[in-house]
């Protein structure tokens, strides 16, 4: 790594590479001296350069403190608003090419491309970065993004990662993995992950280690004194997910996952960060940003209400805005009045990708007992799940009805409210009320009991 916790006599911090360093490059203590005077010279405060490059403010103070290898991107950025001519932009260029790995490493750089119409989760991103780029503590840094499934947990982790990539950090290299989950029968085997990782970094086939644990050492010395960001989408548990961490500082993961993966916290020092539903404008944002101006002028109360019969939950959001962008729905209008039908929006689709089959996923992880309770909360009167309700309804006992209703919760099939109450997503609500008619035989007379015997509860 190109950074230090000491200054030499004229201000700079000196290379730890010492004489690995080719004469004349600077180091990145030389720039931030540089782009402070340069700054500073022209009367201008940190917060007011990071608004005219486009970079984030703690980000600069890190580079400017030398503390942070700035990127070509920053140079060329500084060098403009500057007016600095190619200054910034020569040091920058010769600290990357001083930072590239040695013969041997195969520098990966496998994130997906980032959402063109990613809107919203500011506050996402900022925590994102306040708990994975902290250079002060010796733990590795590992972030967890759940929630609901359709609500944008791999968009946020992609457009973070590739944030914080052009920010300059993990030079290293950038690896991305789909764990498969979140059905633990098709989830993905670690060991073939880490056989997959490996191979990444030039590790031939006939020298990977046949045991799980030696793999997962093989990829932690591999790691080690490096800066590489790992991106594990879609994981079913933390037992999964526990062999493939580095092992030391400098690198960083995020997880995403529709389970909370309890288990987790107790093997590395993990940050969660939950996610819901977008907000109103937010939706709102998404659908314009999707299907035009145009469009979204015609009639932006119809934008409105389109935005809220697909729950704002951005997968529902983006198959609405494609039907209506590939011409299947001529207007948002059309479209909210057929998404009137709780039937229709569950049938929203666009090639493979439908919203049902991502609830399926999710459903078909529960065990049977869960299940049972998830169809029938699509039965019940009001938004708010009530424990002692769902218990009589269901026949279960009060601290049976409890843990199911945990259960779920861990899932992200409902949300907790306070310890008597859940609340439940729409989309899901009216997903688990169509599985019950299907699966259950649930008629309008029982769905009529159900919802007395629950009425009768809340009363008791």
């Amino acid at each position: 790594m190109l950074r230090n916790s000491v200054q030499d006599s004229t201000g700079n911090r000196p290379d730890p590479r010492g004489s690995d360093r080719p004469n004349g490059t600077e180091s990145p203590g030389t720039f931030g001296c540089l782009l402070r005077t340069q700054r500073e010279r022209r009367g201008l405060s940190l917060t007011q350069l990071a608004t005219l490059v486009h970079f984030n403010r703690g980000h600069l103070s890190k580079v400017e403190n030398g503390k942070r290898t700035p990127s070509v991107v920053l140079a060329a950025a500084c060098d403009r608003v500057l007016d600095s001519g190619s200054r910034f932009t020569a040091i920058a260029t010769a600290l990357e090419a001083a930072a590239r790995p040695s013969p041997g490493w195969v520098h990966p750089a496998q994130l997906p491309a980032t959402k063109r119409h990613f809107t919203g989760r500011q506050r996402h991103l900022d925590q994102l970065n306040e708990w994975l780029c902290d250079d002060r503590s010796l733990a590795l840094p590992v972030a967890v993004i759940n929630g609901p499934p359709g609500v944008g947990k791999t968009a946020l982790a992609v457009e973070w990662a590739h944030q914080a990539v052009r920010d300059g950090r993990f030079a290293d290299g950038q690896f991305f993995v789909d764990l498969e989950g979140p059905e633990p029968g098709d989830a993905a085997d670690p060991f073939d992950v880490l056989g997959h990782l490996l191979h990444a970094v030039g590790v031939p086939g006939e020298r990977l280690p046949a045991d799980l644990h030696q793999r997962a050492a093989t990829f932690r010395s591999y790691l080690h004194g490096r800066q590489v960001l790992l991106v594990l989408d879609n994981a079913a548990d933390a037992q999964q997910v526990q062999h493939l961490l580095p092992g030391s500082p400098g690198s960083a993961v995020v997880v995403t996952s529709r389970s909370r993966l309890p288990g987790l916290l107790s093997r590395v020092d993990a940050a969660t960060l939950p996610m819901m539903e977008l907000c109103r404008p937010e939706a709102a944002e998404l659908l314009r940003a999707m299907i035009g101006d145009a469009r979204a002028d015609a009639d932006p109360a119809a934008l409105t209400v389109l935005a809220e019969r697909c729950g704002r939950l951005p997968l529902a959001l983006v198959l609405a805005a494609e039907n209506i962008v590939s011409c299947q729905h001529p207007s948002a209008d059309r479209l909210a009045a057929e998404l009137k039908a709780e039937e229709a929006r569950l049938a929203l689709a666009e090639g493979d990708v439908a919203l049902r089959h991502t609830f399926d996923t999710s459903y078909r992880a529960l065990d049977e007992p869960s299940a049972r309770i998830f169809r029938l909360l699509g039965l019940l009167p009001g938004q708010v799940i009530d424990v002692a309700a769902t218990a009589v309804t269901a026949g279960v006992s009060h601290d049976e009805a409890v843990r199911l209703l945990r259960d779920l919760a861990s899932a992200h099939l409902i949300r907790r409210q306070d310890e008597r109450h859940y609340l439940m997503h729409d989309l899901l609500r009216a997903y688990a009320a169509d599985l019950s008619r299907r699966l259950d035989g649930a008629t309008a007379s029982a769905r009529k009991e159900d919802r007395a015997r629950a009425e009768k509860a809340l009363v008791a």
